[in-house]
């Protein structure tokens, strides 16, 4: 029996073994950082998720306030018409010439009207861009997270594959021993 050609192919399965780990073990490396890029960019996704969803829970509660805000403007109005009544009342009772407030506060009141308009439709449509972004965040981090799955899923294959080829590496280590004595003894 030929040892020593044993003896060769036992040696080469064992470099061959060694690499193997040794390839897998970069692509281990690899992969554990693919899954930290991953995981950091999960933390972000998230941490914009919550950063648009208090946004957006702002604009809906000033949105909210809207009638509010119209309540309290029609209150002023209705409170400028009677001042004015009451001071058309009290200029009548005297030689002044009256003006009535009513007429010198509308352009005013009007204007504030119509910037309060303004604003509410304003803070509508942030409120449909804010959550058109956090559904396309939220679909961002699903599919994030499949990603991550995935790296997981090769990291573990990647590790399997370590431990077989660490098996083959000692089984040729085995073998080489072997024939090396083998070929000893026959001399």
């Amino acid at each position: 029996m030929d040892y020593e050609y044993y003896y060769d192919c036992a040696r080469n399965r064992y470099y061959n073994a060694c690499s193997e780990i040794t390839s897998c073990e970069n692509r281990l490396g690899e992969l554990n950082t693919q899954r930290q890029q991953k995981i950091n960019q999960i933390n972000q996704l998230n941490t914009d998720i919550k950063n648009n969803q208090d946004a957006l829970e702002g604009v809906c509660q000033t949105i909210r306030s809207e009638e509010g805000l119209h309540n309290k403007v029609t209150g002023v109005t209705n409170k400028t018409g009677e001042a004015s009544s009451n001071y058309c009342g009290m200029v009548e009772a005297s030689d002044v010439t009256s003006k009535n407030l009513d007429d010198v506060y509308s352009d005013e009141t009007t204007n504030t009207k119509r910037t309060l308009d303004s604003i509410i439709e304003s803070l509508k449509t942030k409120k449909g861009a804010l959550e058109t972004r956090i559904a396309e965040l939220q679909s961002q981090l699903r599919a994030a997270e499949a990603d991550l799955q995935d790296i997981d899923s090769q990291i573990s294959s990647t590790q399997t594959s370590i431990q077989g080829w660490g098996t083959a590496r000692s089984s040729a280590s085995i073998d080489m021993e072997y024939y090396y004595r083998q070929m000893n003894e026959a001399v």
